[in-house]
């Protein structure tokens, strides 16, 4: 006993002696050089080294311990011991050929063959459940609430489930990985994360005081760059910007697709803006309060339906004074993991007819970015965060946009998103994000239920007691039209209650459109 303890005495003298001054040294170095917006280049040398060993790891190949050689021979050859998985953006399980046929019947825009009534009613039986057996096995909307597939691993427990026969190699190697993430990096990043939130907190609340708001507004710039960076450092980020010439300097609004809590913090590297998010409890209520006293902030509750028409008020006041700093809105309204952009709400575009395009890409093979709120609390995936390698990302600034003449808010919203999809090689997809917690509308339901019921007028003889003009009227109507449609059709009308709204609203738009275009002439 009494070894054992002189043991552990001396490895604790060695451990003051030489592990803390060094991790100390670093962290005094790192602080230096955020504060100074300056980088040595060791992350990104390590974070190539890193992906180079993660490739080299897919490659590997186990020798056979001498008694399974026998069953082995037995066995068909496999290609390595870890098995491939590719980046959920392309994998795909199955080929969805029904689901595709499904939506082009639906949109009326399949070839018009003559048929009998029982040829199409069982072909179109055949399509729908093939394309329901599909949805089950792999649809392309739920994939996108859940953490990315890696190509390779990248030696992180947490994404071990996707890969096998992890052989002794790779085993030594996570284990070396392990010990050094732990050991060297988390204390690092736990004490830049403490000086980076006691620097944003105590300087932003001491500007507040400062009477001169030009000095006011400077000095709120530096310290929020300075602990942005200081935080980034904390989870190893290596942030690349690219066509800095496009920023946003004085108001207007900015969007980007949301993948993270952190793409304020990614993104406040390079810029300071203004938040518009929800009001938090806790931790984070505090830092929002903080951050208010520097500078004008938005925060909302989510449930209160009057208070979004003051934030909408704010927003616009906000953004016609140049004075104040650029909005950053994220306009999906819930993360996801970064393969795609999905539908962005409308609000933000009908407030400001310029809006300044941000796309953001990050690269999980160091570490996956994507905050799972629905398993995760905020500790948990910060904690995830600071014992990942790193955190990679790309920031596209694009041309700032502006609303087209005739062009409605649901329209340029959707003509934004798609050019941030395409900067940053996302799939651009229709869906609503709030998906991720609610079930689909049955509204939604009902009108895809309404469009099959006038294929069949439009392909059988069934149904030709019904005018079969509805079809059109959706084809043809614009976006906020089709809004105007929904808000008038309730989830408790029956079919007839809705096909004789549907028939109402005909003559209107009609008659809106023969306006629009006696205007015109």
């Amino acid at each position: 006993v009494a070894e054992a303890a002189m043991i552990v005495h001396f490895i604790a003298g060695l451990a003051s002696l030489f592990y803390l001054p060094f991790i100390f040294s670093i962290v005094i170095l790192v602080i230096f050089l955020s504060a100074a917006g300056l980088s040595l280049g060791i992350r990104a040398r390590i974070a190539g080294l890193l992906v180079k060993i993660f490739e080299w790891g897919s490659d590997v190949t186990d020798e056979p311990e001498p008694e399974e050689i026998q069953a082995e021979e037995e066995e068909e050859p496999r290609p390595g011991l870890i098995k491939k998985r590719h980046s959920s953006s392309d994998l795909r399980i199955i080929k969805r050929e029904h689901s595709e046929i499904i939506d082009t019947k639906l949109q009326g825009q399949d070839v018009l063959k003559k048929k009998s009534t029982v040829s199409v009613l069982v072909d179109d039986s055949l399509d729908f459940i093939s394309a329901g057996i599909e949805s089950i096995i792999e649809d392309n909307v739920t994939s996108r609430f859940s953490a990315e597939q890696l190509p390779s691993w990248n030696l992180l427990s947490r994404t071990k489930y996707s890969f096998q026969h992890i052989n002794t190699k790779l085993t030594i190697l996570w284990i070396l990985g392990f010990y050094f993430r732990y050991l060297i990096l988390v204390p690092i990043r736990v004490c830049l994360f403490v000086v980076g939130m006691a620097s944003m907190v105590l300087i932003t609340s001491a500007v507040g005081y400062v009477p001169n708001k030009a000095m006011k507004k400077w000095l709120n710039r530096r310290a929020m760059l300075m602990s942005m960076r200081i935080f980034s450092r904390s989870f190893s980020s290596i942030v690349r910007f690219h066509d800095r010439e496009n920023r946003a300097k004085h108001g207007g609004i900015c969007v980007a697709n949301h993948t993270s809590p952190m793409d304020v913090m990614i993104l406040s590297c390079d810029n300071c803006y203004a938040m518009v998010g929800q009001k938090q409890g806790g931790l984070l209520g505090f830092i929002q309060r903080s951050l208010s006293k520097a500078e004008h902030h938005i925060w909302f509750e989510r449930s209160e339906v009057n208070d979004r028409k003051a934030v909408s008020n704010r927003m616009r006041e906000h953004v016609e004074d140049p004075s104040k700093l650029p909005i950053i809105i994220f306009p999906e309204g819930t993360c996801i993991n970064n393969t795609s952009v999905m539908m962005f709400k409308k609000g933000s575009f009908e407030i400001s007819a310029t809006i300044y395009p941000i796309a953001m890409k990050y690269d999980s093979r160091l570490g996956d970015a994507f905050w799972n709120s629905s398993k995760q609390s905020y500790g948990e995936y910060l904690w995830m965060m600071m014992t990942s390698w790193a955190i990679t990302c790309d920031v596209w600034y694009l041309p700032p946009m502006t609303r087209l003449e005739g062009e409605d808010s649901i329209a340029f919203a959707r003509r934004v998103k798609k050019a941030i999809a395409k900067a940053g090689g996302l799939v651009d997809m229709e869906w609503d994000g709030e998906l991720k917690r609610n079930k689909v509308s049955n509204k939604l339901i009902a009108l895809q239920q309404k469009l099959y019921f006038e294929r069949l007028s439009t392909r059988t003889s069934m149904c030709s007691d019904v005018p079969p003009d509805s079809i059109d009227l959706l084809k043809n109507m614009s976006e906020e039209e089709r809004n105007q449609l929904l808000k008038r059709l309730d989830e408790a009308d029956d079919d007839e209650a809705v096909i004789r709204k549907v028939s109402q609203f005909i003559p209107e738009v009609a008659q809106l459109v023969s306006e629009g275009v006696q205007t015109e002439s």
